[in-house]
């Protein structure tokens, strides 16, 4: 059971290593901050996702809300907030938050294939749950 949140953690990790482009679509694009970033939205993913990393999704959930009022038009943002949700067993609004993250992602961004896996994952929970 925790093999999966693991395995999932750690390819977002591994995503957010790379700096994607900006394109162009009808939504604002933001310049995703690489992990090695400095600034405060990387600072908050980092934070949150060590607090994921120890289980304790109610702080990953604060600091990404945190993130989000700074840049709220951030995919990663919304997307490690769905995952936090999906640790913390709310799948319906893990499914609200990858709705959020997919709306300001292009859909050929690495960021929509963890979005349609995790809403896959959390329509399946909440269908047996």
């Amino acid at each position: 059971m925790f093999l999966k949140p693991l395995l999932l953690f750690i390819l977002i990790l591994s995503l957010t290593s790379c700096t994607l482009a900006p394109q162009e679509n009808r939504y604002e694009r933001v310049a995703l901050p690489a992990k090695e970033s400095t600034g405060p939205v990387a600072e908050l993913h980092r934070k949150a996702m060590s607090a994921l990393a120890q289980d304790n999704s109610k702080e990953a959930i604060d600091l990404l809300q945190r993130a989000i009022k700074i840049q709220p038009r951030n995919p990663y943002s919304w997307h490690y907030l769905a995952l936090s949700y999906w640790q913390a067993e709310e799948y319906g609004k893990c499914l609200a938050m990858v709705d959020r993250s997919r709306s300001y992602s292009a859909a050929l961004d690495d960021i929509e294939k963890l979005n349609q896996s995790l809403k896959a994952q959390c329509g399946k929970r909440m269908l047996n749950g």
